[in-house]
């Protein structure tokens, strides 16, 4: 009996390997391009800031003394203290320039959008990402966090979507 070279079972092994090798390229391709954006210089510095939001600042919470930004209680409670988040956002609307120096981030624009989750009340801190002219590179990155009220001790879940730009 002589043989076939296009078998079924020669077709089926085709369509086998060629889904196996896009599959293999398609995975290539994904860590290629997550790789690459780990290298982007903007999207290092947004994923740095972003995480500077959950330290205490530095150091004391006094808007007048205070060196470093963040929002933290303490380096144990990560929660945000919303007098803090106030003092920022009051200190912010006078001056970028204040909120770029205490972050470090004097290079960028940045722009901190903080909303309330239960009641859908939005704060700005920074400002928003100016329309005209647009800026070249844009960076977006959303935490969520505990929000602490200072005054009478009661917590609401808030999104920080931060928005930094060159």
């Amino acid at each position: 009996m002589k043989g076939q070279y296009f078998s079924f079972d020669a077709i089926i092994a085709s369509v086998i390997f060629i889904l196996a090798l896009v599959a293999l390229l398609s995975y290539w391709h994904s860590v290629k391009s997550f790789l690459d954006y780990q290298d982007d210089p903007l999207s290092r510095e947004a994923v740095r800031l972003s995480n500077l939001f959950f330290t205490p600042p530095s150091p004391s919470s006094d808007c007048g003394t205070m060196d470093q930004l963040g929002f933290a209680i303490s380096w144990d409670d990560r929660r945000v203290n919303s007098s803090i988040l106030e003092c920022a956002e009051t200190q912010a609307a006078i001056s970028q320039e204040w909120l770029k120096e205490r972050l470090g981030a004097e290079s960028y624009g940045i722009s901190l959008k903080v909303t309330n989750l239960d009641t859908g009340a939005i704060s700005f801190i920074g400002g928003d990402v100016p329309s005209s002219p647009a800026p070249a590179n844009v960076m977006k990155l959303r935490r969520l966090a505990t929000v602490v009220n200072s005054t009478d001790g009661s917590t609401y879940l808030a999104s920080f979507d931060l928005s930094l730009y060159k």
